[in-house]
């Protein structure tokens, strides 16, 4: 297994690559990307260096001309994004060298960085940070790109209702720590934005400033019984006081999804007014929006077998 980035013979590249990547996630404003990315202070849209042949990020604004269409998450942790080509005259001009770049990116199975422009009550311009993503397609309207899924050493699925789920990571001994570190920071990532930064079990959700605080991705099977962290479907967004609940066995889901709760009295004396005694014999009220995304049922009964095991 090894990480596609290293193949890129290009050094500079490679590492603003990584820059990319590592941001993946992050809100920042204009001023904060401009000192991070090379390119960003004036280039809109595609920005291609001068002297490369492939695009090196793409840039979305909430007043482009283009239309924009939201990423939709897949079970891999990958998403699927829509971008329209530049043009001219309000219609694709494909003769452009910033196309050109992209097509090329296609064609040698480059990675590029996608950057989205966000709301913002402040005033200031701010971006989300998408990471890395393939161009897969074009069909004469848009790019059709795809971001990296969780493991980053494979490709991410062209039909993901077709990904079938394996609970199980039995390879994780022999993948190297850092690729094994970037796995679970992609996991908790992927978790995170299809449980809209919210948990899954009482539906708070906190911030200050643009950080997410207290929210928390939990695997369903634990990763110590070789859990897999390479599908979404194997987690949950959880706050912090509910994950640790969870993963003390004080309460689970069962396969429709509703909330089982410890017979134990004084876990249930303690916990009287908590939301996990509340939402107990009710349906999680947050749940990701693709119903592919839900938790796995496989990964749900492994996960009430544990349960039962510690009543």
């Amino acid at each position: 297994m090894t990480d596609p980035l290293d193949s890129i013979v290009e050094g500079s590249r490679r590492e603003e690559l990584q820059a990319l990547r590592d941001l993946d996630g992050m809100v920042r404003t204009s001023a904060e990307l401009r000192s991070a990315l090379p390119g960003f202070k004036g280039q809109k849209g595609i920005y291609k260096p001068h002297g490369s042949p492939y695009a090196l990020w793409i840039r979305q604004t909430l007043r482009g001309v283009y239309p924009d269409r939201e990423p939709v998450v897949e079970p891999d942790g990958s998403w699927k994004y829509d971008y329209a080509p530049e043009g001219r005259g309000g219609r694709p001009d494909m003769t452009l060298d910033t196309n050109r770049a992209l097509l090329r990116c296609m064609e040698d199975k480059i990675p590029i960085g996608v950057i989205r422009q966000i709301p913002s009550q402040a005033g200031k311009r701010i971006y989300e940070v998408r990471g890395l993503g393939y161009v897969t397609g074009f069909d004469g309207t848009h790019f059709a790109l795809r971001g990296e899924p969780i493991d980053v050493t494979e490709r991410p699925v062209e039909v993901p209702s077709a990904l079938r789920f394996e609970p199980f990571d039995r390879t994780l001994p022999s993948v190297a720590p850092a690729l094994r570190r970037i796995r679970e920071t992609r996991f908790k990532l992927a978790v995170r934005r299809i449980y809209h930064e919210r948990c899954s079990l009482c539906n708070i959700g906190y911030h200050v400033g643009r950080t997410p605080l207290a929210i928390e991705a939990a695997h369903i099977i634990p990763v110590q019984n070789d859990g897999t962290s390479k599908d979404v479907r194997n987690g949950v967004l959880l706050c912090s006081n509910h994950h640790t609940l969870f993963d003390s066995f004080a309460w689970t889901l069962d396969e429709d999804l509703r909330v089982l709760v410890t017979s134990d009295a004084d876990f249930r004396r303690s916990a009287s007014s908590n939301h996990v005694i509340l939402a107990e014999g009710k349906k999680v009220p947050n749940l990701p929006d693709d119903q592919l995304d839900f938790p796995d049922g496989a990964a749900i009964r492994f996960r009430m077998d544990l349960f039962e095991k510690h009543q």
